[in-house]
């Protein structure tokens, strides 16, 4: 499953317990019998909500039973038997089972269980799901299913747990005019009475229940043959011009995952499914069927460069699943991390591979790595490798620790061994759990086999423990024999609960600016000797999941040489010195120091993440003496690179030129740039006429610029547009860059409205989500006065986490009391997503209190524009 759309928490803290108290506690089903195959036949009715649907389940017992538990949810039993004969059946809710009783108990073999039953359609996007849509002038629906973790028992009675595979054969009933897709080819496809189409469908390898899949509605789809397995997109009729993109990205990255794990995908066919919505997610994995919401896989003339790399990484992401995840399952749920970790980083290689230019391991440091950082540095973060006894514990498990920190302990290990020996661990860690079940231990393990190298020392250390480490970095030097660089290590910590005692095996690469990288393993303190003396950087090339402080007159020369580094180290320093000025090891002087030595040809990911930063300082000066001088001080940093690139594209230029351009223009007319805000409105307006003015690199930049200072008249026009589109993609862009109004009483209308029904159901809460960027207070207070209609608009897992997203974007540390009382009533196992956003809201306003004060007087001291000629290496 990819990341959701917004950014999520740390979600809860996990108990350190031994394999067998975990099991003790552990909510899933063991022993007999075991489930081969199932053949599960469904007939939706989308208009009412409900489906009839019959399952014939054939399984294996080595004892004899008295009774047959499985897991079902929301279903309704009609009739049970066991090899023919009837069986009473007890339905328990809490715990989410069906319990089947025979006359007799089962004798040892196998036996055929046949249950008739009815279910429902979810509304949202979990189960069987359904989602309205306009075309035509005529409401259509499509029906689609989502499963992972534990829905798959909303469907048909199942073993729904990862470690239970089986072979899956589907049929569904659907009317003639609609196209139905599941996991593989359909076999037969009957006429019966009353316009339906009966479809059967071949059966599938055996996999885990959380893959299985089912769609059906208007679609077309379109398809190519990559080495012999049919890539499809499968689409709403009518938008097969937008799947052009989305086809060549699996195509690219079929044939690179197939060559990187050196075995064959192992379907006939690979679908890519888009759905109109949105959900608590982009998109999910499903074996043979990946489900994707439009505006993550469909691309058009309106979408941007960050779109669109955005949509070949989700791609990416989902097919390299396919192996990591499908072919070789997790056992349980707290491995989930080997899923999607594992995913992520591949999705990084892939892009590295095919799209180079894009720089996709810079972009990871300060996009998915330092987020998944800021979370482990508080209160509310967990081990990659965690416990999970629960379903809900399960859904709260998919965060950026599991993903993004999981990627980065990837990626150093990788750089440790080197890709030729990681890369034959996995192929062997592949080949020895093909169709099958594996735990994290099984992959450290055939790593460390392949390398020679104590993997599973480093592994462990960076996976069962929470945190990461800083290393205090300084060194001595001998002329002749170079320079002894001494390091120590502790846990970096944001706040008191975090000030922790962990160490760590940690793989560390150092040179000096001039000298040959040097390796070695860390396990406490220790020292190393470089090539050479003089300025000198650790953690070079950015590999390693820590970070380092330097004594004070190595980190003199690193700026001094900025411009002479390389441009992962130079974005290396620039994350870690402002985290350093957040936690208090460092004053934001010295990272304002380092963005001074920025030079004017900085890579565009630099570039990006200092936009950022001037924006995170112009939030921290909001309503402060400091205000205007801050907002100047960010548009006097960030003008020289747009004028270098301006507003058109140029020939030859970088893709993420083209990213960087539109988040200039975002960040300088939020700071306040009257001639960008000027010309954001011109190129609006003008785009009536000719669409040619307003291309979409930068299309959604400059209507949040004019949406940001929107006039009443201004706001009234875009309201128009968005009530009348008809795509939902282009619906969800219109209504978010509404949102954005930083006019209150505007925000205040936005609000309203998201209690109607003008705006698409399944944005509403997006929407509410971006009026809190602007109004953190105004829209917490939304969310808590209208918490009954708020939550009906949510699936049980997003009530306990759309909360703590909205309130974390505030400065005001009132708010993080009110989330807490707020949250009082939830479970315990999703406290932890509440203490971590709490501590994000009282850490943002201890930075304002504590912090800020030296800002504001490095800008008064320097309140002329600096000079700039340095060229980057």
């Amino acid at each position: 499953m990819f990341a959701r759309p917004y950014a999520l928490f740390a979600l809860f803290l996990a108990l350190f317990a031994l394999p067998s108290a975990a099991h003790a506690q552990r909510h899933w089903l063991t022993g007999d019998p075991t489930p081969i195959r199932y053949e599960i036949a469904v007939t939706p009715d989308a208009e009412a909500g409900t489906f009839a649907g019959e399952a014939r389940i054939t399984v294996e017992n080595a004892a004899e039973l008295a009774s047959v538990t499985m897991n079902a949810l929301d279903l309704e039993i009609v009739s049970a038997r066991i090899d023919n004969r009837s069986a009473a059946f007890a339905l328990d809710p809490e715990a989410q089972t069906l319990t089947l009783t025979p006359r007799r108990p089962l004798a040892p073999g196998r036996h055929t269980i046949r249950i008739v039953y009815r279910g429902k359609i979810f509304d949202d996007a979990y189960g069987l799901f359904r989602v309205s849509y306009e075309a035509g002038g005529q409401t259509k629906r499509t029906l689609a299913t989502q499963f992972e973790v534990g829905d798959a028992r909303r469907l048909a009675p199942m073993w729904d747990q990862p470690n239970r595979r089986a072979v899956f054969s589907m049929t569904v009933t659907a009317p003639a005019g609609q196209m139905a897709i599941s996991n593989m080819p359909a076999e037969q496809v009957t006429r019966i009475a009353g316009g339906n189409t009966r479809t059967r469908f071949a059966d599938t390898p055996s996999m885990s229940s959380y893959l299985l899949f089912l769609a059906m509605g208007d679609f077309e789809r379109v398809t190519r043959d990559v080495d012999g397995v049919e890539l499809g997109v499968v689409m709403r009729r009518g938008e097969r011009a937008r799947a052009g993109l989305a086809l060549d990205a699996g195509e690219q990255s079929l044939r690179y995952f197939t060559e990187y794990f050196g075995v064959r995908y192992p379907l006939p066919k690979l679908d890519m499914i888009a759905v109109p919505g949105a959900g608590g997610f982009a998109a999910m994995e499903n074996w043979g069927a990946i489900l994707y919401f439009d505006q993550y896989l469909l691309l058009d003339e309106q979408s941007s460069e960050a779109e669109r790399q955005n949509v070949f990484g989700i791609v990416a992401h989902e097919i390299a699943h396919q192996w990591f995840g499908n072919l070789v399952t997790m056992e349980w749920w707290d491995d989930l991390w080997l899923n999607e970790g594992f995913a992520s980083w591949m999705a990084a290689k892939a892009t590295e591979a095919i799209h180079p230019d894009w720089a996709p391991w810079l972009a990871q440091l300060t996009e998915g790595t330092a987020t998944a950082m800021a979370l482990d540095a508080r209160a509310g973060t967990h081990p990659v490798v965690q416990t999970v006894n629960t379903i809900d514990e399960a859904n709260l498990a998919f965060d950026s620790i599991t993903y993004e920190k999981g990627l980065a302990v990837i990626r150093m290990i990788e750089a440790y061994v080197g890709e030729d020996s990681f890369r034959r661990g996995v192929r062997a860690y592949i080949n020895a759990h093909a169709y099958g079940n594996a735990r994290t231990e099984d992959l450290w393990t055939a790593i460390q086999a392949a390398s020679g190298e104590p993997v599973l020392a480093i592994a462990r250390s960076f996976t069962g423990q929470p945190g990461f480490p800083v290393l205090n970095a300084s060194a001595t030097c001998d002329r002749r024999q170079g320079a002894l660089l001494t390091l120590s290590q502790r846990r970096f910590a944001m706040d008191e609960a975090s000030r922790t005692s962990e160490a760590w095996e940690i793989p560390v690469v150092a040179r000096t600016l001039s000298g040959a990288p040097r390796r070695a393993v860390l396990d406490a303190s220790g020292s190393m000797a470089l090539s050479d003396c003089g300025p000198f950087i650790v953690n070079a090339g950015q590999s390693g999941l820590y970070r380092v402080l330097y004594d004070r007159a190595n980190f003199a020369q690193l700026v001094g040489g900025f411009a002479q580094l390389d441009k992962a180290d130079q974005l290396g320093l620039l994350l870690d010195y402002w985290a350093f000025a957040r936690s208090g090891d460092a004053s934001f002087t010295d990272y304002l120091d380092l963005v001074s030595a920025i030079p004017d040809d900085a890579d565009p990911v630099i570039v990006m993440d200092t936009a950022g930063s001037m924006l995170a300082f112009a939030d921290y000066a909001n309503g402060r003496a400091s205000e205007d001088a801050v907002r100047a001080y960010g548009r006097r940093t960030l003008r020289p690179f747009f004028d270098r690139l301006g507003w058109t594209a140029q020939a030859g230029e970088l893709a993420n030129d083209a990213r960087a351009r539109a988040q200039l223009i975002s960040a300088l007319g939020a700071l306040g740039d009257e001639a960008i805000i000027a010309e954001a409105r011109r190129r609006v307006a003008a785009s009536e006429r000719d669409p040619g003015a307003l291309p979409g690199a930068i299309r959604a930049a400059a209507l949040g610029v004019q949406a940001l200072s929107a006039t009443p008249g201004e706001y009234e026009t875009m309201l128009v547009q968005a009530r009348s589109a008809k795509d939902f993609v282009e619906q969800r862009r219109l209504w978010l860059t509404l949102a954005g109004a930083r006019d209150e009483t505007l925000a205040r209308r936005t609000l309203d409205l998201a209690l109607g029904d003008e705006i698409p159901r399944q944005i509403r809460t997006q929407v509410v989500a971006s009026v809190s960027g602007q109004h953190p207070r105004l829209a917490w207070d939304f969310v808590v006065a209208n918490r009954a209609a708020m939550e009906a608009l949510l699936d049980p897992l997003s009530r306990l986490e759309y909360p703590g997203e909205i309130a974390s974007v505030s400065t005001d540390a009132r708010i993080a009391d009110e989330l807490e009382t707020y949250a009082r009533n939830f479970p315990e196992g999703a406290m932890a997503s509440v203490a971590s956003a709490a501590a994000t809201i009282r850490l943002r306003a201890q930075t304002i209190a504590e912090r800020m004060p030296a800002v504001e007087a490095w800008i008064a001291a320097r309140e002329r524009p600096r000079a700039r000629g340095r060229a980057a290496r």
